[in-house]
């Protein structure tokens, strides 16, 4: 899975949209997906749901969501946080199914907010999307103030694209960025949504097809470590392979301190597919190895759980039985083990 930046996300937008599918189009995609994620993830029917909505296209969304979200029966209000007061298609369908709609302007105390946010069972922050590059003031300021004011701890939040405040790139956050319990990112998950600390913002991450073809994206340089992927990677295995057609590994390392680490490593080799792990460690730390999968390689020590130059006649000639050596997981620094390396 691909994972953009915010102006890599632009120019697949304005790709796909050279492929006949506009921006509009792209919005109701993305609000329904946002509504149908909400109702795979929560109780729908008679929920109170408040939809905030901000001034650009992630409040466009928030719009489509919240129309959505009412006709599968959940009881919708949105509070417009500086949107501006113009002919807006979105907001009559809203209008014409009598979902209540309050608008910052008229509340400036924050007071309607308040009693909304703690009457709700689920709060959807359609405010800010991708691009926020300078600190929330303003009308969305006191619009997340009076969130994290009234929030309680029951009411489940879900973000549209990213939370409000969170960097699509870097992963910054604004001071007032509200923690996710769900986030329905679109088209493509965000950078910034795996990085600290934007990542324990995020909550529960869904990634939402709204139409864009993955084949744009297929250039893309980052991509997003799946289990798919994983598997993808991986050589086919043939029904007749044994221990010996998977490959030998050894691990050399470990040091009186440091005994886990080539476990660790050994451990990583077996589970990717490896036909013979061997876990060459100091001879005195052999014993105390938990890895029954593993063979072992007792080493000579200079010192009690130090490898010297000694153990390194005996390495080279152990390792021509081997396909791959991974050399250093918890060696340690000794002065004998560097004679050792070299």
């Amino acid at each position: 899975m691909k994972v953009v930046t915010t102006a890599q996300m632009r120019d697949l937008e304005a790709a796909t949209a050279q492929r006949g599918l506009p921006p509009p189009a792209l919005m109701e995609n993305a609000g329904r997906a946002v509504a149908e994620a909400i109702a795979r993830h929560y109780r729908m029917v008679g929920a109170h749901i408040v939809v905030l909505v901000g001034p650009g296209n992630n409040g466009g969304d928030g719009l489509v969501a919240a129309r959505h979200l009412h006709d599968q029966g959940a009881r919708v209000t949105v509070y417009l946080g500086q949107r501006a007061v113009q002919p807006d298609a979105k907001l009559d369908l809203l209008a014409e199914r009598g979902v209540p709609l309050w608008r910052a302007e008229d509340d400036p105390d924050g007071h309607q907010l308040r009693a909304l946010v703690a009457q709700a069972d689920i709060i959807v922050d359609a405010l800010l999307g991708t691009g926020i590059s300078r600190p929330i003031t303003g009308t969305l300021q006191r619009v997340l103030e009076s969130l994290r004011a009234a929030r309680r701890a029951e009411v489940r939040l879900v973000a549209v694209d990213l939370p409000t405040g969170l960097n699509s790139d870097t992963g910054q956050v604004d001071p007032l960025t509200p923690r996710a319990d769900l986030t329905v990112t679109l088209g493509f998950p965000k950078r910034g949504l795996f990085e600290p600390p934007g990542i324990d913002y995020v909550g529960q991450l869904v990634v939402a097809d709204i139409g864009i073809p993955y084949s744009l994206a297929a250039e893309m340089p980052v991509d997003l470590m799946t289990p798919a992927l994983a598997r993808a990677l991986l050589p086919p295995r043939p029904p007749s392979g044994h221990k010996g057609t998977f490959g030998r590994v050894l691990v050399v390392g470990g040091s009186t301190h440091y005994t886990g680490a080539p476990q660790l490593a050994a451990r990583g080799a077996l589970r990717v597919g490896a036909g013979l792990v061997t876990l060459a460690l100091p001879r005195s730390l052999s014993p105390a190895a938990a890895l029954v999968e593993a063979t072992h390689l007792p080493l000579p020590e200079a010192a009690p759980g130090t490898l010297g130059p000694t153990a390194a006649e005996a390495l080279v000639e152990a390792a021509r039985d081997y396909t791959v050596m991974v050399l250093g997981p918890g060696l340690g620094r000794a002065l004998p083990t560097s004679a050792f390396i070299a």
